[in-house]
């Protein structure tokens, strides 16, 4: 799915959070969204997932200005049954859209949980917790996913799990656009990086692997480019 971003701008409270953004992000790719806390990055994916109204400006995906089931989003904490394995928990969506068992194991292959059997995510690790949040997410089949700071609270090893897992999705043809504040680890499997600072975008190019991702975002939001 491609994604094109025109014009967008949200006020709150009489103060701007969003100033006329406009980008695309190409079908089938990731991009990796950063910027400090309060750039604005949730205010906009919300946004994209029809949680919140901009106030001017409008969105396309793949030319059309609704994708209804199409996308699929983990925005903040996961949301979860404690008490529930993961199966289950996939259930409970599952009715709601009349997906079978199948897809359901499917999807549990995909994200590594295939084998918790009866385990309530309550006792899963964070790094469990985050991926079942994104199988609760991508259970639809969306074409755009959106994952707002996924990494938050994670380990080495869950942040490892949790981008071989978007690797996968994107070899899918799944369109993914990620924030967070593991800047590094998210260049390692963005195609396209653009940065957010006080509502605008100040950057927006395609990730070129060789590139200090980090020591470039200071430059940009603290040192200005």
């Amino acid at each position: 799915m491609r994604v094109e971003i025109q014009n967008l701008s949200k006020e709150y409270k009489e103060k701007q959070v969003l100033q006329d953004i406009s980008f695309n992000i190409e079908s089938g790719t990731v991009c990796g969204l950063l910027g400090v806390n309060g750039a604005g990055k949730s205010t906009l994916m919300k946004i994209l997932f029809g949680l919140i109204s901009a106030d001017s400006g409008k969105i396309c995906f793949d030319g059309q200005q609704k994708a209804s089931n199409q996308i699929g989003a983990l925005i903040e904490a996961p949301a979860i049954y404690m008490n529930l394995s993961a199966f289950d928990n996939l259930k409970t969506k599952a009715l709601l859209f009349g997906i079978s068992d199948k897809k359901i194991h499917e999807t549990l292959e995909v994200i590594g949980l295939a084998e918790t059997g009866k385990k309530r995510a309550g006792k899963f690790s964070l790094g469990m917790k985050q991926r079942l949040g994104i199988g609760m997410a991508i259970l639809t089949e969306p074409h755009f996913l959106i994952l707002d700071e996924p990494t938050n609270g994670l380990d080495p090893d869950g942040i490892a799990e949790l981008l071989n897992l978007i690797a996968k999705l994107k070899a899918q043809g799944v369109t993914v656009l990620i924030s967070s504040h593991q800047l590094h680890e998210v260049s390692k499997v963005a195609d396209q990086i653009v940065i957010l600072n006080q509502g605008r975008i100040c950057y927006n190019h395609a990730n070129n692997q060789e590139d200090d991702i980090e020591q470039l975002f200071f430059k940009i939001v603290h040192g200005g480019m």
